[in-house]
């Protein structure tokens, strides 16, 4: 009897031994994916920041397109009254 018990102690221990390693990993994996899911959301911010100056400058293009766009047509209304 005192044979089995000897053996039942190895490998309950092995197996703690195996569910700290488990773990170890399980913890590496966590930080690992925590550190990455930190970087895309900095990614994320700085591409959405990015899109805001964008749309900011292509609005102040459309206003100053249409600005040339009412100069030109002024342009040529007094183009066309014009007589020669």
């Amino acid at each position: 009897m005192e044979i089995f018990s000897i053996n039942k102690e190895i490998i309950n221990v092995n197996r703690i031994e195996e569910l700290e390693e488990k773990i170890d990993r399980l913890i590496d994996s966590y930080r690992l994916m925590k550190e990455e899911n930190e970087r895309m959301k900095a990614e994320v911010d700085a591409t959405r920041n990015s899109d805001k100056d964008l749309e900011g400058k292509i609005s102040e293009i459309r206003g100053e397109r249409e600005l040339l766009i009412e100069k030109v047509q002024k342009i040529l209304e007094k183009v066309e009254k014009v007589e020669i």
